[in-house]
C-alpha cells in the first residue's frame, strides 16, 4: 500500500500541468481503440475481445503450434518477454483472408517492438495487477540511429508481488531488438530476450471429490508451501529478413524458444469435499527440465496485377527441431489436509529421477495463392505437405521407445464476396496438423506429449459496415480434432473425437465521436464422441469448456475524443463451466466488471499517463476450471494504478 501512496504523491505533483493529447508508445497504449474486431487483441498489458493466446474457440493456439511472429511461422514454447513484443492479434474469421497458410483453430500473430521516428524513452510504474498485489514497472527505449536506417529498441521490467491465491510472484523481463533498414523495402531484425521467474511458489489446485463445489475460500490467504518455489527462464531469440529478390519478395525468419526449468512444483489437493476436507494432498516436484525449439520459415512471394485483379503466390518452407527433456518428477505425499486454512508442512528431501528425451523433427512445404478482384470478390487457396517425426527415449529401459511418423496433406480454401459496398460474405475450409496438449500434473503419465494430430475447420459468415466507423461480424464455425484427456485411471490418452461448433459475433468501432466499443459473444456447442463416451467412462462435454462467453470494452474520451480524460469499462460474462469428466459437476456462471480511467498530461518535457483501474469492481466470486478438472478461485476486487511517461 505504501508504494501506491508513493505513486499517488508523484502524480499529485504533476496533475496541475497542462493537458496534452499527443502521446507515444506506452502512454498512448489503448487496446480498445486499437482493436479492429472483438476476436482478441493485446496491446502492452491490456487485452480486449473474446479470445487470447491461450483460448481461441475452445482451444489453446500456442500449445497447438499456431503462432506467427512478424507473420512467419514460430514454434513458441512459452511466454515471450514483453520487452520484445508490442502485442498480438488473434486471427480467425475474416482476419485470415489473404493470410497464407491459416490454421484451422486460429492463429496468434505477434508484432515485434521496433524503433521508428524520433527517440522515445518510457518509464512505467504499476501498483497491483490482475492476479496479485505488489509493485512492478519497466523502462523501455526506442533509439533510431542514422535516421530510419538503424535502430535499437528494448528494455527491462520487474514485478515483486503477492498472489491472491497465495505465494510470491517475482519476475524480471529483458529484451532488445536491432532493426536495420538499408532501403525502404528491406528490413533486417535481430532480437533476443528472457522472461525470468524466481521465488514463485506453487498455487494449490483443487480437484473436487464428487458433484459438490469446493467451499468458498478466503481469497488472499497464503496456502502455498514456502519450499515450492519455481525458478525458470523463458528465452526467445531470432532474426527476420524481408527484402526484394529480383521480381520476388523474400521473407525469412529463424527463431529459438526455450523453457529452462531449474525447479518447478505442482500443488495438488485431490478429493476435496464441500466441507473443506482433502483426501489427498500431494506436491509434484521436478527440476532440470528443458523444452527448446528451433523453428522458422522461408518464403518467396510474387505479387502482380492484371486489369482489375491482383494476385499473390507464396512458396513456403517451414520447419522445426524441438528437443524436450522431461520426467523424473518426485511425488511428495502429504496425506489428508484442508482447504479452509494454511497447512504448512516441513520441506522433504527431494530426489529427481532420470530424464526422458522427446525429439520432434518437421519440415513443411507449401504453396499458397490469393486473388483479389476490384469487382468485389476474393479467393484463397493453399496446399502443404509435411514430413513429421517424433521419437521418445524413455529413461526406463523396460518401456518401449515409440517413434511416430506422419506425412499429411494439408490444405485451405477460402473466399469472400461483396454483394454491396457495406457487406462482405466469407467462407473457408481447412485441414491442418497441430500438437496435442501435454499430460497435466495430476496424470499418471505426467508431462508426456502425444504425437501431432489432424484438425479440420469449416467456417462462414458476414462482415457488415453498420456505419463507416462501426463494423459487425457474424460467423459460424465447426472444428473437429482428436480428444485427449484423463481416463478414470488418471492416464492421459486419446478418449475420442471432439467437435466444437459455434457462433461468434463482433461489433467494433465508434458509436459516437470519442466513444469506442469492442463487443462480442461466442456461443459454443462442444461435444465428444467415441468409445469412452459410449462406455460411459466420460460425459459428452469436455472438461473446462464453457457454452458462452460475452465480452465488451467501452472507451469514452470526453470532448468528442479530444480531452485528456477518458473513462473505460470492461465486461466479461461466462456461462457455467464443465467441472469433471463425468459431466456431473459445473462451475457456476460468472460476470466480471472492470472500471478504469486515463488522464493524459505533459510535464518535464514528457507525455504522461495516469491510469487507475478497479478490477472485478463488484467483487464477484467464481471458479476457474482447467481442462484436467482443477479448480482455482477468481481474484477479488483490486485497485491498480499505472503511471507511464514517454520522454
Amino acid at each position: 500500500m505504501r508504494s501506491l501512496f508513493i505513486i499517488g504523491g508523484l502524480t499529485g505533483l504533476t496533475l496541475a500541468m497542462t493537458p496534452h493529447a499527443a502521446l507515444a508508445q506506452r502512454a498512448s497504449e489503448n487496446a480498445t481503440t486499437q482493436s479492429s474486431d472483438a476476436f482478441g487483441r493485446s496491446v502492452g498489458s491490456e487485452k480486449t475481445g473474446l479470445y487470447n493466446s491461450e483460448d481461441v474457440r475452445g482451444f489453446n493456439p500456442v500449445d497447438a503450434g499456431n503462432v506467427r511472429l512478424e507473420g512467419l511461422y514460430f514454434d513458441q514454447v512459452d511466454r515471450i518477454s514483453s520487452r520484445l513484443v508490442d502485442g498480438n492479434t488473434i486471427r480467425v474469421g475474416p482476419a485470415t483472408l489473404r493470410y497464407p497458410f491459416p490454421a484451422p483453430t486460429g492463429l496468434v500473430d505477434y508484432s515485434l517492438t521496433q524503433p521508428h521516428g524520433k527517440p522515445i524513452y518510457s518509464l512505467n510504474l504499476e501498483q497491483g495487477s490482475s492476479n496479485a498485489r505488489g509493485m512492478g514497472g519497466s523502462f523501455e527505449f526506442k533509439q533510431p540511429f542514422d535516421g530510419e536506417r538503424l535502430g535499437l529498441s528494448g528494455g527491462f521490467g520487474w514485478r515483486n508481488a503477492q498472489r491472491f491465491e497465495g505465494g510470491q510472484s517475482r519476475y524480471r523481463t529483458v529484451g532488445a531488438t536491432l532493426a536495420w533498414r538499408p532501403s525502404p523495402d528491406t528490413q533486417v531484425l535481430l532480437f533476443g530476450g528472457d522472461f525470468i521467474y524466481r521465488s514463485d511458489e506453487a498455487v494449490p489446485v483443487y480437484f473436487p471429490a464428487g458433484t459438490a463445489l469446493p467451499p468458498k475460500l478466503k481469497r488472499g490467504e497464503n496456502h502455498a508451501q514456502d519450499w515450492t518455489s519455481r525458478s525458470q527462464d523463458l528465452w526467445t531469440a531470432g532474426a527476420v529478413i524481408k527484402a526484394p529478390l529480383g521480381g520476388l519478395r523474400a521473407e525469412a525468419g529463424l527463431f529459438y524458444s526455450l523453457r529452462d526449468q531449474h525447479s518447478v512444483f505442482a500443488d495438488i489437493m485431490a478429493g476435496v469435499q464441500h466441507d473443506g476436507t482433502v483426501a489427498s494432498h500431494r506436491i509434484v516436484a521436478d527440476a532440470d527440465s528443458r523444452d527448446g525449439s528451433l523453428s522458422g520459415e522461408m518464403r518467396l512471394v510474387k505479387r502482380w496485377t492484371s486489369g482489375s485483379i491482383s494476385q499473390q503466390l507464396t512458396a513456403s518452407l517451414r520447419g522445426r527441431a524441438r528437443d524436450r527433456r522431461f520426467g523424473g518428477a518426485q511425488t511428495v505425499l502429504l496425506g489428508p489436509s484442508t482447504v479452509l486454512a494454511p497447512d504448512p508442512r516441513p520441506e522433504p528431501v527431494i530426489t529427481i529421477g532420470p530424464k526422458n528425451q522427446d525429439r520432434v523433427r518437421q519440415l513443411t512445404y507449401g504453396l499458397a495463392w490469393s486473388l483479389v478482384s476490384a469487382h468485389g470478390f476474393s479467393f484463397d487457396a493453399g496446399v502443404s505437405t509435411s514430413n513429421y517425426r517424433k521419437a521418445i527415449d524413455f529413461a526406463n529401459p523396460a518401456l518401449a521407445d515409440p517413434i511416430t511418423r506422419d506425412h499429411p496433406l494439408l490444405f485451405n480454401l477460402g473466399g469472400s464476396w461483396n454483394p454491396a459496398h457495406s457487406l462482405m460474405i466469407y467462407a473457408g475450409v481447412s485441414h491442418g496438423q497441430e500438437e496435442a496438449l501435454i499430460a497435466p500434473d495430476i496424470a499418471t503419465n505426467r508431462a508426456e506429449a502425444p504425437a501431432a494430430i489432424h484438425t479440420r475447420q469449416i467456417e462462414a459468415g458476414i462482415k457488415y459496415s453498420v456505419t463507416p466507423r462501426l463494423t459487425l461480424i457474424a460467423g459460424l464455425f465447426k472444428i473437429t480434432k482428436p480428444y485427449f484427456n484423463l481416463d478414470p485411471a488418471l492416464r492421459y490418452r486419446k478418449l475420442g473425437k471432439l467437435r466444437n461448433q459455434g457462433i461468434e459475433l463482433s461489433l467494433t468501432g465508434q458509436l459516437a465521436p470519442g466513444l469506442t466499443l469492442v463487443g462480442g459473444t461466442m456461443l459454443l456447442d462442444p461435444r465428444i464422441s467415441g468409445e469412452a463416451v459410449e462406455a460411459k467412462l466420460i460425459g459428452v462435454r469436455p472438461v473446462g469448456q464453457i457454452r458462452r462467453r460475452s465480452a465488451a470494452n467501452l472507451d469514452w474520451r470526453l470532448d468528442h475524443g479530444k480531452s485528456p480524460l477518458s473513462f473505460d469499462l470492461a465486461l466479461e460474462s461466462l456461462s457455467g463451466r464443465v467441472g469433471n469428466s463425468a459431466n456431473t459437476l459445473y462451475a457456476p456462471a460468472r460476470a466480471t466488471v472492470n472500471l478504469g480511467a486515463r488522464y493524459r498530461f505533459k510535464a518535464a518535457g514528457a507525455d504522461w499517463l495516469l491510469r487507475p483501474v478497479l478490477l472485478n469492481a463488484f467483487n464477484n466470486y467464481g471458479w476457474q476450471v482447467s481442462t484436467s478438472g482443477g479448480f482455482t478461485y477468481t481474484t477479488p476486487r483490486t485497485l491498480t494504478l499505472q503511471l507511464a511517461a514517454d520522454f
